[in-house]
């Protein structure tokens, strides 16, 4: 008996890590009279691409998309259905941290005087 061998198919790694998005939909008129309106649905985009989308229904199923084209195109009904992704507040709070652990207040109001005025004296002093 032979047995048929495959090759292996090479597994894609995502490196990165941490890019997930968290979105809702948001529907400004329910066709189908089963969802309401508002923030209807929620999803996450996952760093590989999948997308799962969840019901805040009376039908709360879960499902997973190749990508969020699919999501746009099964749900939007024409524009009355809008995917709005979250403001991703952990990266956010670390650029600005960043901004701040580099920021000098000196340098910034040294760049702003001129350089041969009292101010400009002042500040280089302290």
């Amino acid at each position: 008996m032979a047995h048929l061998r495959l090759p292996k198919r090479p597994r894609k790694m995502i490196v990165s890590g941490y890019n997930m998005k968290v979105f809702y939909l948001k529907r400004t008129e329910d066709e189908s009279g089963v969802s309401g309106t508002g923030r209807v649905a929620q999803g996450f985009i996952f760093d590989n691409g999948k997308v799962a989308v969840t019901w805040l229904s009376e039908h709360p199923t879960v499902t997973v998309y190749d990508n969020v084209g699919e999501v746009h195109a099964i749900h939007s009904h024409g524009g009355k259905t809008e995917i709005v992704v979250e403001p991703d507040y952990k990266k956010a709070c670390g650029e600005f941290k960043s901004f701040i652990d580099n920021f000098s207040l000196t340098d910034a109001a040294l760049a702003k005087v001129p350089q041969e005025g009292a101010a400009a004296k002042l500040l280089s002093k302290n």
